[in-house]
């Protein structure tokens, strides 16, 4: 969720949107992004100076919009 790529842009230079978090076995947290342009999906590791609330907002992207109806108690 960089301003600047930087080790996060694709090699044909096209715009990366965060789609979603990834946490490995170690619990580390992965950003898993998307080229807007060509599709190509990445993951890098979570840096330091990432938004933290960005990336909770993202991690609770699916329970906001579940594939699956609910029923309202």
């Amino acid at each position: 969720m960089d301003n600047f790529p930087g080790d996060r842009s694709c090699k044909c230079h096209g715009e990366m949107e965060p789609i979603a978090i990834s946490v490995r076995k170690d619990g580390e947290w992965m950003l898993v992004h998307r080229c807007k342009k060509c599709g190509t999906i990445h993951t890098n590791r979570i840096a330091g100076d990432d938004d933290i609330s960005q990336l909770m907002a993202l991690a609770a992207k699916p329970l906001k919009n579940l594939p699956f109806p609910t029923v309202e108690a």
